[in-house]
């Protein structure tokens, strides 16, 4: 691995890399309704403009967020924001597209880049103003603004850039005889098989975690991931053709079928609570992790340890990449003082120099998209845990910008588990997502 320093200096060439493969498919044309077709009441009984910012965030990450909120509150007493959050990711776009048809819109949203195209087509997100725009042109890299432009047109700030990597305890390596993370694929089931434990036929420690859950992406980017390691690719850089029916994938999964045939993983387990339990000994995630997971273990978050995914013969690299922004939605009557909230939680630099959005990401191991932002938090990235992710940005595979994107990972995710659970054959979930994301990328032409 590189040097922290250096690793983060090169943060900007390796964002500019990363989404120069983002792949920008052509839209529907957009129709811009009027700006006061929202609620009516969007003021308090004091006078004060009422904003209301919808994220996806969990209970500790909504709860250091609300700080910097708290604080442009205080100091904006015109204008005051008020945080809603949607834990369960899967919910969050059913959540605003229900809000929109119902007229219960809230006026800020976090936007998962992958959802852009649907959001601009069923005429969500309003066009920035001009110096919002000069503002986001200017400050950030290209890569970064690409992630939050949807046919062409620039839809809100970009916020953070996710990779993933390798989490692994260090204390139920070291308790199996292992003092270092593995980097193929044969050390890590070996690692696995050692420090799975079970009392009778209950399983204790699971070597590995797979998580079956109803957000796509945590089934759905750590097999990519590991697909990628191996060669693989998954959607073409035109947006329409997939390669998802291949050796690579079919050896990929076939690995995941092993991992979960010979016992080294349970994907009954939660990870999310199993892992800071100290009942996993490695599992595939985001960089947003780490936060999450210091708050849970307190001391105990020493025993982590971050590693690149491993490749089939240590050789590759792999990783998915993706992006959020903040949008306003297209309904607020409020939305001159909406992005008078954004442009200070994106651009007012704080004391140490960095804006209050990059403190927050920063507090959760999130990598922001700010220059600036990056240039004024090089210290506190350059750990050892940071470093993987980091470095996965020189070639993290960018999820694939298309209209059905989301549609496509739900398919695949799908299949995927349906291997797991032993209900069809690697060859049959491969064969069966070819088609339906054929299928579904031809719908975009």
């Amino acid at each position: 691995m590189s040097g922290g320093g250096s690793s983060v200096k090169h943060y900007v060439k390796s964002l500019l890399l990363m989404f120069s493969a983002v792949l920008v498919v052509g839209l529907i044309g957009c129709s811009s309704s009027g700006a006061g077709e929202g609620n009516a009441d969007s003021k308090s009984d004091e006078g004060a403009v009422e904003l209301t910012l919808l994220t996806h965030y969990s209970q500790q990450q909504e709860e250091e967020l609300q700080t910097y909120i708290d604080q442009w509150n205080e100091e904006n007493p015109n204008i005051h924001v008020t945080h809603k959050s949607i834990a369960d990711f899967s919910q969050l776009l059913p959540t605003m597209m229900a809000q929109q048809t119902a007229g219960q819109q809230a006026d800020i949203l976090h936007v998962y880049s992958l959802w852009g195209g649907q959001l601009v087509q069923s005429n969500v997100l309003a066009a920035p103003p001009e110096d919002v725009i000069a503002d986001i042109r200017a400050n950030y890299p290209d890569a970064a603004v690409n992630g939050a432009t949807v046919n062409g047109e620039l839809y809100g700030y970009p916020t953070e850039i996710q990779t993933y990597a390798l989490y692994y305890n260090k204390k139920l390596l070291e308790k199996a005889g292992y003092s270092d993370p593995p980097e193929t694929w044969d050390e890590l089931y070996e690692i696995a098989e050692a420090t799975t434990e079970r009392e009778g036929k209950k399983l204790k420690v699971a070597g590995f975690g797979l998580k079956s859950s109803p957000d796509s992406s945590g089934t759905t980017h750590p097999f990519l991931s590991l697909l990628y390691s191996a060669g693989g690719t998954f959607i073409s850089e035109d947006g329409t053709e997939t390669s998802i029916h291949s050796d690579a994938a079919l050896k990929t999964l076939r690995f995941q079928q092993q991992l979960i045939e010979d016992g080294l993983t349970d994907t009954s387990f939660e990870v999310a609570d199993a892992f800071p339990s100290e009942q996993v000994a490695m599992t595939i995630n985001a960089g947003w992790w780490q936060g999450t997971l210091k708050a849970t273990m307190g001391d105990k978050y020493a025993h982590v340890g971050v590693t690149s995914v491993p490749s089939p013969d240590g050789s590759g690299s792999g990783s998915v990449s993706y992006g959020f922004f903040y949008g306003v939605n297209e309904r607020s009557q409020q939305q001159k003082e909406a992005w008078e909230f954004l442009k200070w939680l994106n651009g007012e630099a704080q004391e140490n120099g960095a804006t209050p959005e990059a403190n927050f990401l920063a507090s959760q191991g999130i990598i922001p998209s700010r220059t600036s932002d990056l240039e004024a938090l090089e210290t506190a990235f350059a750990t050892p845990n940071n470093q993987p992710f980091i470095e996965a940005l020189e070639y993290a595979v960018p999820e694939p910008n298309v209209l059905n994107g989301e549609k496509i990972k739900t398919s695949l995710q799908k299949q995927i588990e349906s291997v797991w659970s032993g209900q069809i054959t690697p060859e049959q979930a491969l064969e069966t997502a070819e088609q339906q994301i054929l299928r579904d990328l031809t719908a975009n032409q």
